[in-house]
């Protein structure tokens, strides 16, 4: 494993497993090399693409993780000519089908339960403030869903703008359910090996496009504990002067670039009074991985959440 996503990176890496694992559905291309035009054309056939597919395109490297060039393109031609102006040695080239997807978050197997944390537009932009929770564990699936109006984040080439969007319905869940249960087989039995997690995508009508692996560290994670008691919310460090010291916190710095210093800061300070918190994001999320690794219990807090319950076999 290690050697090949030394070849090719965690992306490809991640892509080639979940095809073989029949997680991921789609048509999928993988290459080390960039091959003269007809034989692209050749290989996409053989693997079903039609042309005139809208294609996602896209490079993994083992080195390089952020900040590729990307491209939706709707012909053969156009795919070659984007891969041929951005391809550097050492890029591994995929091209799958592209997925309008609605959702973004992640799947991750936390003891005996499959845990998904989602929300509508782009889930690292706004490290899912708010995300909607679903627990799946002995055929019942347990839904946390936000019922406030949230402005999430979506990117717009380099920028990131905001959207307010309602909360998903109860029909929205149990589509979503029905898919994510009939892969649950695959997904423990992919996320009990080298890696826990699984970043995806979700549309409209709760199809899931899995695309990269992670392995999280879950020693403190309590996936099932939601709480519902008084809290004093940190949105900034000058909160912390009104802090008494005693009632539990909610953390709601995010831990973006701009603000990751705010966010460490905090952690110091509290730490010297506390091991225990709640937090507005979600469990999976950039801030509450930073607690944990400061020693911290992270438990979300249920206020405006409806919860519902869908059974599956």
């Amino acid at each position: 494993m290690d050697e090949e996503i030394k070849k090719i990176g965690i992306k490809a890496y991640s892509l080639k497993i979940l095809k073989e694992r029949h997680i991921f559905e789609e048509n999928l291309y993988i290459s080390s090399d960039l091959t003269s035009k007809e034989e692209f054309v050749k290989a996409l056939e053989r693997e079903g693409f039609r042309d005139g597919d809208e294609l996602s395109c896209r490079f993994s490297n083992p080195t390089r993780t952020v900040h590729f060039p990307r491209k939706t393109c709707s012909s053969f031609a156009e795919a070659y000519a984007f891969f041929k102006a951005s391809y550097k040695k050492g890029d591994t080239v995929i091209v799958h089908n592209l997925m309008h997807a609605k959702y973004d978050g992640t799947i991750t197997l936390m003891n005996d339960e499959i845990v998904m944390e989602f929300i509508e537009g782009d889930w690292n932009a706004g490290y899912s403030l708010n995300a909607d929770t679903v627990v799946f564990k002995d055929g019942i699936s347990t839904w946390y869903l936000y019922q406030r109006v949230r402005k999430v984040p979506y990117v717009v080439g380099a920028e990131i703008k905001f959207k307010e969007i309602d909360p998903i319905t109860n029909a929205t869940a149990e589509k979503i359910s029905k898919n994510i249960a009939s892969k649950l087989t695959f997904l423990k039995d992919l996320l009990s090996g080298d890696f826990n997690s699984l970043a995806t995508l979700i549309d409209d009508d709760g199809r899931l496009q899995p695309l990269k692996l992670h392995n999280i560290k879950p020693e403190s994670i309590k996936p099932s504990q939601f709480a519902e008691k008084s809290v004093f919310e940190l949105k900034t460090p000058l909160d912390l002067r009104r802090w008494d010291k005693k009632t539990k916190l909610l953390i709601s710095i995010p831990a973006n670039i701009d603000r990751a210093d705010a966010l460490m800061g905090v952690i110091s300070e509290i730490k010297k009074y506390t091991d225990d918190v709640y937090i507005s994001y979600g469990i999976l999320s950039h801030p509450a991985i930073l607690m944990r690794e400061a020693g911290f219990s992270v438990e979300r807090k249920i206020s405006n959440y409806k919860i519902l319950k869908f059974n599956y076999k």
